[in-house]
């Protein structure tokens, strides 16, 4: 367990250095057409659990956002989780994200924080429990990382709070709540 929490620390601290290298800010570069009222994103991302006892075989978020106003992000999502062995989860729900420009930090130009929250129904079909479906509220911080202005990796801390018991802890058992990374890309388009 604490090998497995120290990978994920140290797979976190690689991404997070490599993408401040490779985001690093070009003359032309600049990120209002993509973050502006309009544009729409696309993304996918996975996730790190650290609350997870064995290796997910998948885990995975799909996104489709729409900005209504200048830095202010609503969508949906879908999302698969599990090992296929024990557990499985799947889910739909909407999403928010507001994006801090004025919080951009480390003198990276190329970094976009925000704050976002994920509201959403999801199922677990379980072999450790009883089968559930619950409300899951998902508060998250993070920083997109621009690689190009159409293109970035997203980071993220999140700590999801379910209605039930969804996701799978250490102790082979399901807990109502959920703490981890996730990583992902986003595609911007207008």
């Amino acid at each position: 367990m604490i090998a497995k929490k120290s990978f994920a620390y140290a797979l976190a601290f690689v991404l997070f250095s490599s993408a401040y290298v490779v985001a690093q800010p070009t003359a032309t570069a600049t990120l209002d057409p993509f973050l502006r009222q309009g544009s729409r994103e696309v993304a996918l991302s996975g996730l790190f659990d650290f609350e997870e006892r064995g290796d997910p075989a998948l885990d995975l978020t799909g996104r489709y956002g729409f900005f209504l106003r200048d830095y202010l992000e609503v969508g949906a999502f879908a999302e698969l989780a599990g090992n296929f062995d024990d557990v499985f989860r799947y889910g739909l729900g909407a999403f928010a994200e507001y994006h801090l420009p004025e919080l951009t930090f480390l003198q990276a130009p190329r970094a976009m924080p925000y704050i976002g929250v994920d509201l959403g129904l999801a199922f677990v079909d379980s072999d450790v429990s009883e089968d559930n479906a619950a409300l899951v509220f998902q508060p998250r911080f993070g920083v997109k990382w621009f690689i190009r202005d159409f293109f970035a990796i997203d980071t993220n801390l999140f700590f999801a709070v379910a209605t039930d018991d969804l996701f799978l802890n250490d102790e082979d058992d399901l807990d109502a709540y959920d703490v981890g990374i996730q990583l992902g890309i986003r595609v911007y388009f207008n």
